[in-house]
């Protein structure tokens, strides 16, 4: 006996809620990553560091900052504490005279040298101190939105937290960063001891646009931290005040785990965390050598260090800028992050941890030659 044949009419329309409450998903996934600072992982690929130290390399970062701004085309976004250098004026005006969109954010209170430098740098000023005073340059911008403003080609966003925009960092295109202890000054490059570190590749330029585009959009939190791989090494990059707890617990590992030798060459070091591994390395036999800027020793707490750990202060008159930790000629800490509670809770900093064992052994250079030229505490 055959089975009588069953025919299937028209499938019935999925209900209307289905697409409704997938349009909310997605927009509620959309408003946690604005809210979150989340942002997808940088496109695989190496990235290449190049490392300059100041003062002693002033003439080659002048020069190859003059020629990276020269083959920006697109953008030039900069996170900045400061700008008082009339040469990086001149060149961030002509970048932007070229039709490259120029913005620049920064600390409110340092508004006139910025207005000041910039408009000497559109006048064709390219050294020396400015030639127009602040009353000038603050009549030659126009005001935008509540925390912004335009001077001639280059738009300007001031931070207002109780926090300190105390970021150095510029993306160029989706090219390279430029970042590192060094503000953009004129005591920056000339006087102070510094370093700059540049990283080539998307990789990098789109995670640091990531962290730019959060500042400048106000957003609450930066990019999460993220790897990026290098030539026979790797660099991790932080975010804070977001991220200052894993960028505190990342210093604290690596120093738990030096097995030889840590210098640190330090503004400021005041954070409890990293004095207390600072100790408990040399306890366990480590040779840990530590170098403060002099004129900060009043606010530093190397009072809290170990005996064992040897203590120098700088003798450079102007200042030891580095924020910079090398550990066993093979791990790198460094960035616009001091030692201190500040920069981890309150702060807007970027903290990189380099594993590679040719740029450790250029920054233990460097501070080496620091630590012979300065005097015992």
């Amino acid at each position: 006996m055959r089975r009588a044949r069953v025919i299937k009419g028209p499938p019935k329309p999925k209900p209307a809620w289905l697409g409704y409450a997938l349009l909310v998903l997605l927009a509620a996934l959309a408003l946690w990553q604005q809210r979150s600072g989340y942002t997808n992982p940088p496109p695989a690929g190496r990235v290449a560091a190049t490392s300059y130290f100041l003062p002693e390399d002033e003439a080659a970062v002048r020069a190859e900052l003059s020629a990276a701004l020269e083959r920006t085309t697109r953008t030039a976004d900069l996170a900045l504490l400061t700008l008082n250098d009339t040469g990086l004026g001149y060149q961030l005006a002509q970048t932007a005279a070229r039709g490259v969109r120029v913005r620049l954010f920064t600390e409110r209170e340092h508004r006139g040298d910025i207005l000041t430098t910039l408009l000497a740098g559109f006048r064709g000023q390219a050294s020396g101190r400015p030639r127009v005073g602040a009353r000038e340059a603050r009549a030659a911008a126009r005001r935008t939105s509540e925390h912004c403003e335009r001077l001639e080609k280059i738009e300007v966003c001031y931070d207002d937290r109780p926090g300190l925009m105390h970021d150095k960092f510029a993306v160029l295109d989706d090219r390279e960063v430029w970042t590192g202890s060094a503000n953009w000054s004129y005591n920056g490059l000339h006087k102070n001891d510094n370093d700059l570190l540049v990283l080539t590749g998307e990789p990098a330029a789109r995670l640091y646009h990531a962290a730019f585009e959060a500042l400048w959009r106000r957003k609450p939190r930066p990019p999460a931290p993220a790897t990026l791989e290098l030539d026979d090494g790797a660099i991790s990059v932080y975010f804070t005040p977001g991220f200052g707890e894993a960028a505190l617990a990342r210093i604290v590992r690596e120093l738990d785990g030096a097995e030889r030798e840590v210098w640190v060459a330090a503004f400021v070091l005041t954070h409890p965390r990293i004095l207390a591994a600072l100790n408990a390395a040399a306890r366990r036999g480590v040779a840990v050598r530590v170098l403060l800027e002099r004129r900060n020793l009043p606010d530093s707490r190397e009072e809290d260090l170990d005996p064992r750990v040897e203590l120098r202060q700088d003798a450079n008159p102007a200042a030891l800028h580095f924020k910079t930790i090398v550990i066993d000629e093979r791990t790198v800490v460094t960035g616009s992050f001091n030692f201190t509670r500040s920069a981890a809770v309150r702060n807007d900093e970027n903290l990189l941890v380099l594993t590679h064992p040719q740029l450790a052994r250029r920054y233990k250079e460097k501070v080496w030659e620091r630590w012979r030229r300065a005097r015992p505490r």
